[in-house]
């Protein structure tokens, strides 16, 4: 990943977990948005249309908060049907977090691709 690219995702995390609102990057190269919402809960990653970019997403945001997503999934658009949103997440409050999972996971349109050991503890707990 390009080193500016990786210093822009940084900053948006940064500035999210700061402020406490979403942060929004417009990357015109290939007409992707990438959205940051960071809360004391969760931190949540949405990225529309780009797979291919989600795994060094990963990568750069794990690195920085020394810790993998708790879930990573996509799903449909609900306003515009004709591209899949993707999401990373990572648990930052345990009570919160769990529902967080849960509503997640019960919701039958996400495509659920990664749980970490304690987002699959969550479920087990849950069902």
């Amino acid at each position: 990943m390009e080193e500016n690219f990786r210093l822009i995702l940084l900053d948006a995390l940064t500035e999210a977990i700061e402020k406490k609102r979403a942060v929004t990057i417009k990357n015109n190269i290939n007409n992707c948005i990438i959205v940051f919402t960071a809360t004391n809960d969760e931190i949540i990653i949405s990225v529309s249309k780009v797979s291919y970019m989600v795994n060094e997403i990963i990568t750069v945001i794990s690195d920085a908060l020394s810790v993998r997503p708790d879930m990573v999934f996509n799903r449909l658009s609900v306003v515009k049907e004709d591209f899949i949103i993707y999401y990373m997440v990572w648990v930052r409050n345990e009570d919160q977090g769990k529902l967080f999972i849960e509503k997640e996971f019960a919701i039958p349109q996400n495509n659920i691709t990664y749980m970490s050991p304690r987002a699959l503890e969550y479920i087990k707990c849950f069902n």
